[in-house]
């Protein structure tokens, strides 16, 4: 790795359970992420390719100008539409591989058409927000489009056919011209802009592939051994297990089922309340970061406070209570807040690695680990120990952008196949469950939250 950088943005909630962002701050973050990562490196740049959040939505015109604040995957305004897809045949339910959810694609263009009628109108393309930021540096003389990654988790695609499921699309009353062409990751969508090159700081004319969903760019870069699974923590948590056909002919209630890079799929569980949640609790409670995962330093106690994440509420999850604490009593001070936190966070997730349990066999034999707060040894053990499962550290870390970098290498013939590449430098030493208190707190928080007894 010879340069990265970063930029933040934030997420606006103009009610509750929505969930925007002006594209315009993509376009300004990746504009000073790009600059930092390329200032110190004085390297060639050969090719570039974009990776972004799945689920959102983008209305555009055909020269990529805005029409509305992006809609993002944590938006649950799309309820009715949602439930809308249980009219349709079963048999066009099982080829789109994944159960109706408001956050996604689908239903939220179903939304948009029935709520905001004019703009869905003028609108000439629906975009992911991937494919809107590559939109946007590669013009409007390039026919816009998206990857079978991002496609797969919009509700409108065959998962086995590879294509966008256009009965499906009819059946709900949407416009099939709205949906942009499907292309492979790796393929070159076009030159980079002169105009888009001068504020990214890079030579015009650079190879722009059409690159992948994040998470399907995280598991290219794992290159993870048989039976092993992924755990990537960020503002949600994704844990992800692979498997080699291209899916379909089924929808797991608790699982999501999508396209991978190399032609094959995964099977996801994802986890909303993760990095959003336990922002939330360290600003309410004013602790840095810092304060919040020293926490996770301390020894398992039975009486820890039970805390329940669920503040933006979890996909399939229809629980009117919200998150909250319980148990406690005036002996507990702030840090045991900050520590049930943590605690509630690794039992989501536990719940969710239980899910996968139940549908892939053999189960995962270990997991590598990769995300924001995945460096902090502590934080590292109280997961090890949350999920019962070795947990493997990426070394290198920033797995979506590695993948994202291996598929501009293999678009611009530097990378021979995207799949022929080397692992991420995992760290050769597992944390491993070392707490018996672990699997007692687990089932009072999963009595506490009504999961079920896996």
């Amino acid at each position: 790795m010879l340069g990265q950088g970063s930029a933040a943005y934030q997420v606006s909630t103009p009610r509750p359970g929505w969930a925007e962002i002006d594209p315009e701050h993509w376009w300004q973050a990746a504009c000073l992420a790009v600059r930092a990562a390329v200032g110190p490196a004085q390297a060639q740049v050969a090719g570039l390719a974009v990776t972004g959040q799945m689920h959102g939505v983008v209305l555009c015109t055909e020269r990529a100008v805005v029409l509305r604040p992006a809609i993002t995957w944590l938006d649950r305004r799309a309820e009715t539409e949602a439930a809308d897809y249980q009219r349709l045949p079963q048999s066009m339910l099982a080829r789109l591989g994944n159960a109706p959810s408001p956050g996604m694609a689908g239903p939220i263009l179903a939304w948009l058409a029935r709520h905001e009628p004019d703009v869905y109108r003028r609108a000439r393309w629906m975009l992911p927000p991937k494919d809107w930021l590559r939109f946007r540096l590669t013009g409007s003389g390039v026919q816009a489009a998206t990857d079978p990654t991002d496609a797969s988790g919009t509700l409108l695609f065959d998962l086995a056919r590879g294509e966008w499921a256009m009965d499906v699309v009819r059946a709900l009353g949407l416009r099939p011209d709205i949906l942009p062409a499907i292309r492979p990751s790796a393929e070159i969508a076009g030159p980079l802009l002169p105009s888009a090159a001068e504020q990214l700081g890079l030579p015009p004319g650079l190879p722009v592939a059409t690159g992948a969903a994040d998470t399907a760019a995280s598991l290219l870069a794992a290159h993870l051994p048989p039976h092993w699974g992924l755990l990537i923590l960020g503002t949600g948590g994704q844990l992800i297990v692979p498997r080699p056909d291209p899916g379909g002919g089924g929808v797991d209630p608790r699982l999501n089922l999508f396209r991978s890079v190399d032609g094959g799929s995964y099977w996801l569980a994802g986890a909303q309340n993760v990095g959003v949640t336990l922002d939330w609790v360290r600003r309410t409670l004013g602790a840095s970061w810092d304060e919040l995962y020293r926490t996770a330093e301390r020894p398992w106690q039975a009486d820890t406070p039970v805390f329940l994440p669920y503040l933006a509420g979890e996909r399939w999850d229809h629980r009117d209570s919200g998150g909250a604490w319980t148990g406690l009593t005036l002996a507990h001070q702030r840090d045991d807040l900050l520590r049930a936190a943590l605690e509630g966070i690794a039992f989501l997730l536990r719940g969710k690695l239980d899910d996968l349990r139940a549908r892939c066999a053999p189960d995962p034999v270990a997991m590598q680990l990769a995300g924001g707060g995945s460096a902090l040894p502590a934080w590292r053990q109280l997961l090890a120990d949350a999920l019962a499962v070795p947990l493997y550290p990426v070394g290198a870390g920033w797995l979506t952008a590695r993948g994202a970098a291996q598929i501009a290498g293999t678009a611009t013939g530097l990378v021979p196949d995207a799949k022929a590449t080397v692992r991420s430098g995992q760290n050769d030493e597992a944390i491993v469950a070392a707490s018996q208190l672990a699997e007692h707190s687990y089932h009072r928080f999963a009595s506490a939250a009504s999961l079920p007894n896996h």
